[in-house]
């Protein structure tokens, strides 16, 4: 289905754009910058200016006294973090803190993602009473966790929660639970990362602590661990998060963690070059993948690491988990085929296998309901012996009230939306897209429960739409055009990389590239013979040639050459070859009228 393209409108007044670019304005009137304060903190931040006091944190005092007194005590802390790229970055800060310190009474604890819950478990925590752990110090995570804080009090354990997540209508009873979005917190950035509360955390405690061993301005080193998380876990990139990250960029282009500088090799990321880019779509699922294939810890040693060959081993073994679960995406769509090859394909697709990865069940189910245009429920088992699973939607249907309608008895009427109950034992989401859990014996149901609750779910049409910037030409293209937008970014959830508009283009030659020939690289050019390469990731099927009038993402697009199109492109610098290049990330394509 083609999407509709316009022009960003924005009613941005007054003069506070004045000495700006036209590109420049066009993209900070699109943003919803409307003071000359936002702009200068966009392209002049500074660390002391533009980033809070962390004691404005509800609590903060509280956390800060209580480490305090059990680093003066050589209690045993344990740093409890979840399993994701925002939990492993928040665990080494915190982790990195103590080592600064010379604390060596510390410990760190990453759960299993598929046979341990997610956050503090009443199980672990009575592990942690046998291994004399004294105080529980929670990073991107805890907030949920009454039930399991309220039995490390009786047993003797006290918890400090720093999180990020929206609170319950009742907070854990803990020593301090630090999260920004309390609401009787009076912070004034709601928006950070779990590692960016853990960094604020650090600041405190550096703030009260009087550390002879650290210096004046050392835990902005930390900065990098910050910006990686706040890329990774698609947090807004606005505030006090896009100076955060700009800050940790520059950190990330000098590191000097071995870990990391040996993922850069194996990448072929040049370390001067990172960007926010390289995270989301290199670093970051590589730092997922332990946690998804394997167990979050391998990522964690490759954050901290002072040993070249545990950094080999370590890449080597996440670069090979990210190739598996590449792999097993392909094999789940291949599968999807082989099943309904050869009938009507239905209106929810649902397959599965327990020996499946559960951290790929999402990418599977994405790429198979844009591939079809089905809702797709995909599945596997985990170490527990339960069926949990991704969801997506066609785009016509709520796969919330989807689950809701499968979930109830027939003939009962629903009362609000469903959770622990009936045929689901848990699920939730958005429209769009969800996750479920349910006991295996109902597995065999699930296709038929999700088909009869298809036909009584409300359909609507929905017309997607891609928003351009502003319309340019080929010949507009040039390194100070870039220059701008590098000033201006980074990038990310509520600060959008540019889109430009571009029409009546040339297609000089269209080819498919990569391992498995899933993406595209379009020559393009203008009548003034104005020439420039524009590629596409995933824009086409894994395996197969691609042809100019079929086997991509563009409907109804002929890519021969010669042909005419519209084009809606990001512009970007190229580091691929020995020497920066210009080039355009296709974000839409379109034949010319």
């Amino acid at each position: 289905m083609q999407k509709a393209w316009r022009i960003k409108t924005n009613k941005a007044k007054g003069n506070i754009f004045s000495g700006l670019k036209d590109v420049a304005t066009a993209i900070l009137k699109n943003r919803g910058v409307k003071t000359r304060e936002e702009i200068e903190e966009i392209f002049l931040p500074e660390y002391i200016k533009h980033l809070h006091d962390p004691f404005l944190m509800k609590d903060m005092d509280k956390g800060v006294v209580r480490i305090l007194k059990a680093i003066k005590n050589k209690e045993n802390i344990l740093i409890f973090g979840d399993y994701d790229a925002d939990g492993v970055p928040a665990s080494a800060v915190l982790a990195e803190f103590f080592r600064q310190i010379s604390y060596e009474n510390f410990s760190v604890y990453i759960p299993h993602r598929h046979n341990e819950q997610y956050g503090l478990s009443v199980m672990a925590v009575e592990k942690f009473k046998t291994d004399g752990v004294q105080l529980i110090i929670t990073v991107d995570c805890g907030i949920s966790n009454l039930t399991e804080i309220k039995r490390a009090g009786e047993l003797g354990i006290e918890v400090v929660v720093t999180d990020h997540h929206l609170p319950p209508a009742k907070l854990p009873k803990a020593i301090a639970v630090i999260d920004p979005k309390r609401k009787d917190c009076q912070y004034p950035y709601k928006h950070l990362c779990g590692t960016g509360v853990a960094f604020k955390l650090v600041q405190a405690l550096i703030a009260r602590g009087n550390f002879a061993e650290i210096r004046v301005g050392w835990e902005k080193w930390l900065l990098e661990l910050v910006a990686i998380a706040t890329v990774a876990d698609m947090v807004s990139m606005t505030g006090e998060n896009k100076t955060m990250t700009k800050f940790g960029l520059m950190v990330l282009r000098m590191t000097h963690r071995l870990g990391l500088l040996e993922l850069f090799r194996v990448l072929k990321l040049k370390r001067e070059y990172i960007n926010e880019e390289d995270i989301g779509f290199m670093i970051g699922p590589r730092i997922n993948s332990a946690g998804r294939m394997s167990h979050a810890m391998e990522a964690f040693n490759l954050l901290l690491t002072t040993k070249e060959a545990e950094a080999r081993q370590i890449t080597a073994d996440l670069e090979g988990r990210n190739q598996e679960r590449r792999s097993q995406v392909i094999d789940i769509l291949a599968l999807a085929e082989k099943k309904y090859i050869g009938q009507d394909w239905p209106e929810v697709l649902v397959i599965g296998d327990e020996d499946w990865g559960l951290g790929v069940l999402g990418l599977a189910a994405a790429r198979i309901s844009e591939k079809y245009g089905r809702t797709v429920f995909v599945w596997a088992k985990n170490g527990n012996g339960e069926i949990k699973g991704s969801c997506r939607s066609d785009g016509q249907v709520n796969v919330v009230e989807l689950m809701s309608l499968a979930n109830k008895p027939a003939g009962h009427k629903l009362k609000g939306q469903a959770g622990r109950s009936k045929f689901f034992r848990d699920f939730g989401g958005h429209a769009f897209a969800g996750g479920f859990s349910l006991p295996a014996v109902n597995l065999a149901k699930l296709e038929n429960k999700l088909l009869e609750a298809y036909k009584k779910t409300n359909k609507t049409v929905v017309v997607e739409e891609e928003e351009a910037d502003m319309k340019i030409s080929l010949s507009d293209i040039d390194w100070a055009l870039q220059k701008e937008i590098e000033k201006i970014g980074p990038y990310g959830l509520d600060f959008p990389k540019p889109v430009f508009w571009l029409e009546n283009l040339a297609i000089v030659s269209a080819k498919a590239f990569g391992k498995t020939g899933g993406h595209v690289e379009i020559i393009f050019k203008d009548d003034d013979d104005n020439k420039i390469s524009a590629i596409a990731f995933f824009a086409c099927d894994a395996g197969t040639d691609l042809v100019y009038d079929a086997g991509h993402i563009w409907t109804g697009v002929n890519l021969a050459p010669g042909r005419r199109v519209e084009l809606l492109a990001n512009v970007e610098k190229s580091t691929f070859k020995n020497r920066p290049e210009l080039r355009l990330r296709i974000v839409d394509l379109r034949q010319s009228i």
